[in-house]
């Protein structure tokens, strides 16, 4: 499943989307398998309650007697809401895959708005709900940066050309161009 967004930050609810004006450039970020406390950094993106979710402050914390925590602050990249939760030792979060990519806003029309991904030339519609009342920030024309949060968890068996199988994502569609990991026999992220 996919999450869209848009302009400044402009952040959405799961199956949905956000836009913020180019300048940033990063590339997508993959992760696999359980992220412990021990392994956060600032800046990292995980997945609490199945939406993104940025790691913005923390600090473990071993007391004498007991086990070891980590104080964390949080911002949730859908709603904007930051949390502050002691995270124990023995929890582990899932990885978010944000995929971001430059866009330009073509046109809008029948309540979708439309941008023409920079790279690919590929549209991409989003919805007025996901605009919501951020439209005042969006211009015809304007250069935008499209980020897609893609949920982890769901998997499915995929055949590759060459006739091997392995799980993917289940955002992944049959022709799809996919990086390999091949001694691993796994799944990296979608080919540029």
């Amino acid at each position: 499943m996919k999450s869209y967004a848009i302009a400044t930050a402009l952040l959405l609810s799961q199956a949905s989307a956000w836009i913020s004006p180019s300048s940033c450039g990063r590339p997508s970020t993959v992760l696999f398998g359980s992220i412990a406390p021990k392994d956060f950094k600032t800046g990292l993106t995980i997945q609490i309650d199945g939406q993104p979710t940025k790691i913005i402050e923390f600090q473990h914390v071993k007391q004498a007697r007991g086990a070891a925590s980590t104080k964390t602050k949080f911002k949730n990249l859908l709603t904007g809401a930051t949390l502050q939760k002691t995270v124990q030792a023995s929890e582990s979060f899932d990885p978010a895959q944000i995929d971001r990519s430059d866009a330009q806003h073509t046109y809008r029309e029948n309540g979708n708005w439309f941008f023409m991904d920079s790279e690919s030339f590929e549209e991409k519609m989003v919805s007025d709900s996901i605009v919501d009342d951020r439209e005042d920030w969006i211009m015809e024309g304007m250069n935008v940066q499209l980020v897609e949060f893609e949920a982890q968890g769901v998997t499915k068996p995929a055949t590759l050309e060459c006739g091997a199988t392995i799980m993917v994502p289940g955002f992944i569609d049959v022709g799809e161009k996919l990086l390999i990991d091949v001694p691993n026999k796994a799944y990296m992220s979608r080919a540029k």
